[in-house]
């Protein structure tokens, strides 16, 4: 059997302050660890929905990670809530859900309310690292709808480019 390859994270995240929501304090702790081995400037986080809507839209936040399986807000909700249009600008901030197996419905919940990924668990550092890294860069473009951003499908927002290119 060949020995599985190190991870060693790169500088993707060295200026990028990390939110992490999540009720479970023993989460919370280590992902906080993670996302600072993994070069984090800073991990800020949150132990319900409702805490960690008010840093985002307090913090300047290159990012949001949230668990799926919260009480009171899970990470759908809180996702819904954080892309409503009065939160512009913090309301398009890159979005991961983390969750549990969970049915192909949650998962479609999660993009539909705006999430830019959502990861099955369990994580390794390397997927957490790429996915993140992906999540900051994606360019898609948002549009409201029914009062929430949300972002459109790749070819969709080429298309749009090309309209508004061509006025």
């Amino acid at each position: 059997m060949a020995e599985a390859e190190a991870f060693v994270a790169g500088d993707a995240l060295r200026n990028v302050e990390i939110l992490y929501v999540d009720d479970d304090s023993a989460r919370r702790d280590q992902m906080r660890r993670t996302l600072m081995s993994l070069g984090a400037r800073r991990v800020h986080v949150a132990e319900n929905g409702a805490e960690g809507l008010k840093v985002v839209l307090g913090t300047p936040c290159g990012i949001v990670l949230v668990e799926q399986k919260m009480r009171a807000m899970d990470g759908v909700s809180f996702v819904r809530e954080l892309r409503t249009a009065t939160n512009y600008p913090r309301a398009v901030v890159p979005a991961l859900i983390l969750g549990d197996p969970s049915s192909t419905e949650v998962i479609r919940s999660a993009f539909a309310a705006g999430a830019n990924h959502f990861l099955v668990k369990p994580i390794t550092p390397a997927k957490l690292y790429e996915r993140i890294e992906w999540a900051l860069g994606d360019d898609r473009a948002w549009v409201v709808r029914d009062g929430h951003y949300v972002a459109l499908p790749p070819k969709a927002a080429a298309a749009k480019a090309r309209l508004a290119a061509a006025k």
